[in-house]
């Protein structure tokens, strides 16, 4: 994705003195749409394959350990723990991408509503 989101934020005064935070969300690709709803389903392949990868690189590391191997076994695990990380990060990038459903008019509203039920899911489940 390489268009550009501009957000911009503005006050405005009401007649009985209170302020209200506006905000204005605009896309300099109008061609970015379409790529914005596939970028959560690129964001779940790639989290998948890491995990699957992790796995994988985990077993080997298993095998390397039994034998003459361990110095191997030990650099493995390292990169296991990166690959998990890696895996973690694209995680955290899947809850924070706009949702599939969401196009480039979605609401800033809507957006914030969605990321609040997904937190309050997650409290809850820490909970317990």
């Amino acid at each position: 994705m390489s268009g550009h989101c501009h957000l911009s934020a503005a006050d405005t005064f009401h007649a009985d003195s209170e302020r209200a935070l506006t905000m204005t969300v605009t896309t300099a690709n109008p061609t970015l749409p379409a790529a914005e709803r596939a970028v959560r389903q690129d964001l779940d392949q790639l989290h998948a394959e890491a995990l699957d990868l992790a796995r994988r690189t985990k077993e080997l590391a298993v095998v390397l350990d039994r034998g003459d191997y361990s110095a191997a076994g030990g650099r493995v695990r390292t990169a296991v723990t990166h690959i998990w990380r890696a895996a973690e990060d694209l995680h955290s990038a899947f809850h924070t991408a706009p949702p599939r459903c969401a196009g480039p008019d979605a609401s800033m509203s809507r957006l914030c509503g969605r990321r609040m039920r997904y937190l309050a899911a997650r409290v809850a489940r820490r909970a317990e």
